[in-house]
Parts: C-alpha cells; structure tokens; sequence
C-alpha cells in the first residue's frame, strides 16, 4: 500500500507554533498525535512523547525514530542546548518549505521530456512489433517494391521481432546494471565526475550542492554548533563524492589554524560568487546570515536555469517528435499510395 511520506516541513512548523504559544513540548506532542489524520504520523508522535517522558531530551527522542536524519536531530539537539528551540524549527520549517519547492520544480523540468520520451518509445514499438509487419504480406501479393525509407523501417522492424526476446533481455540488464551502478557507492568518483562534466545538467547539479552545501552549513551554525561540528555533519550530508572530499579536506584544515574562507578561496570547486558571500560573513562576524543569503542566490539561481533548460528541451522535444512522426507517416503512406496505383 502506498505510504504518504513524513512531512517534516509540517511537524517543524506545528511543533514551533504550538510551543510558541506557550504549550509545554509534552502537550504540544500530545495534541499532534491526537489530531493527525495519519496512523503513522499518529504513531511517531506518541513513540516521542513516550520517549520524552522517560527522560530523553527531544533530540535523542527523534533519533530513536528513524525518519528523521541527522542534520534534523543536530539542529534540534543544538536549539534545545542554547534555549533556541523554537528559533531553530523556524529555521528547518523555511528549509524544508524551500526543498519542497525545489523538489517540485526539479520533478516539473523532468516530467515533460521523459513523458515525450516514453511515449516515442511506445510508439515506435507498437509501430515496429505491429503495424509495418503488415506491409510485407500486403505488398507480397500484389508484387511491388517499398519505398526505401519504408524498406529501412521493415528492417529495423524485422530484426527487432526476430530478436525481441534478445532485445528485452538486454533492455533489462541495462536498466539493472545503471541502478546497480547508481546504488554501488563504491563509482562514487566516477559518478561525480562524470556528472560534472554533462553540459546544462553539470550546471544545475554543481549550483544544486552549492545550495545544499550553504543552507545546510547556515542551519548547522545557526543552531549554535560550531563550525568543525557543522562540517563534519555536512561531510555526511552531502552526498557527491568530489565534494565530500572536499569538505573533508577543509575540517581538516580548519582544525589545524587555516580559516574557512582560505579553504573555500582555494578551492576549484567553489564559484568567486559563493567565496565573497562567505568572506563577507566571516569579515562582519555573520556567517551564517551570509551562508544563507547564498543559499537564497543558489536557490533562485537554479529556478531560472530549470526553467531555462524546459525552454531548451521543448523546441528540441517538438522538432524531434516531428521529425520521427513525419518518418513513420512516410513509411505508411507512401507504400499505401503505391498498393493504389498497382490496383
């Protein structure tokens, strides 16, 4: 059955009303789990308020459920630590508002090239499997030539149903193999390169990172961790191999005296324009304010490109879809014209 995914830009948000109000964190959990119309959600609340009952602090709480990860957890952790709590859930509810927003224009650019995509693929092996077929017992009787484009088509026809069980065979293996590729983390590097180096789509990853790696870094130090602590935590959140490298190297650095706008200065992986935020918030003391202003550029900043890339992939999608229509109507209808003119 499908499971509706945990709304953590929703708990963030109740949870820091309610306390705002003045609602001790127990009752406030209480009331959640009262009111939520998910037995699931229902269930966390209460597994939490449990928790807190029997002495835990509501950081180790949420890190007994596992839904919740660790940038999550540290935040909250830090927040409860400095008497911030509720400055801090502020905080992850714009976080997880923005990635939500993110993630569904990231879905929105997707949906509409590969919807035409699988549609041509569809297309072309109904076409190939059961409709150019045809033509060759249609035009066996009545002794004429196809054209060559249809010719071409038959083949391509002919040879994809004699080696069909072949073809589907290695369909699935390759999708197999791309998804083992993808889940093995062992390729890490050469996934990360490789993607880095994709024209438009190295773009949108590297400013996508670059967003991750300041919001993220903006929300660690603004809950009051300090910056060694927020770096390492960012190592483990950032998933591309070259810049987890990268962050490793600068915690390292940092913790024998150089500072992090020497570290990110140097660096080939971080732009002039995310350096000078940063240089800024280090020079006036506000990293964190300046660390979030970037993440505000990176994240409008890949908005325009996502919509910028549609406006790309569409013309091309069009003229493409155009193109292969025209080929198959030609293939169709010039050997129908010819069966006329032998009748």
């Amino acid at each position: 059955m499908f499971k509706k995914k945990f709304d953590f830009n929703f708990f963030a948000g109740q949870l820091k009303i309610m306390l705002q109000s003045g609602l001790s964190l127990n009752r406030t959990l209480l009331i959640m789990a009262q009111q939520s119309r998910s037995e699931r959600e229902a269930e966390i609340y209460s597994n939490l308020l449990k928790n807190i009952e029997s002495g835990l602090t509501l950081a180790s709480a949420l890190k007994e459920e596992k839904i919740f990860k660790d940038l999550f957890i540290e935040i909250v952790r830090a927040g409860e630590k400095s008497g911030s709590l509720v400055s801090v859930l502020t905080s992850l509810e714009e976080y997880y508002k923005s990635k939500n927003e993110l993630k569904k224009e990231i879905k929105k650019a997707c949906f509409y090239p590969l919807t035409v995509i699988i549609t041509l693929i569809l297309a072309a092996f109904f076409i190939f499997k059961f409709i150019l077929p045809v033509f060759v017992d249609l035009f066996a009787e009545f002794n004429g030539q196809l054209p060559f484009l249809t010719r071409i088509l038959l083949s391509l026809s002919l040879g994809f149903n004699k080696h069909f069980i072949l073809f589907l065979i290695f369909s699935i293996f390759i999708i197999f193999f791309s998804y083992y590729l993808y889940q093995n983390t062992k390729r890490d590097d050469l996934k990360s390169k490789l993607i880095l180096k994709i024209p438009m789509i190295s773009t949108i990853y590297r400013d996508l990172i670059l967003c991750q790696i300041a919001v993220y870094l903006s929300l660690l130090l603004k809950s009051g961790l300090e910056l060694i602590t927020a770096l390492k935590l960012l190592e483990n959140i950032i998933h591309d191999y070259q810049y987890k490298n990268f962050i490793h190297e600068t915690t390292l650095n940092i913790s024998k005296g150089a500072s992090i706008k020497e570290c990110f200065g140097n660096s080939n992986y971080i732009p002039d324009i995310f350096y000078y935020f940063l240089m800024t918030g280090e020079e006036t003391a506000k990293i964190d304010f300046m660390l979030k202003k970037a993440g505000d550029y990176y994240y409008s900043k890949l908005k325009t490109e996502i919509e910028k890339m549609l406006q790309y992939l569409e013309p091309l999608l069009i003229t493409l879809t155009a193109i292969f229509v025209a080929l198959l109507a030609a293939a169709v209808i010039m050997p129908m014209f010819q069966i006329y003119l032998i009748i």
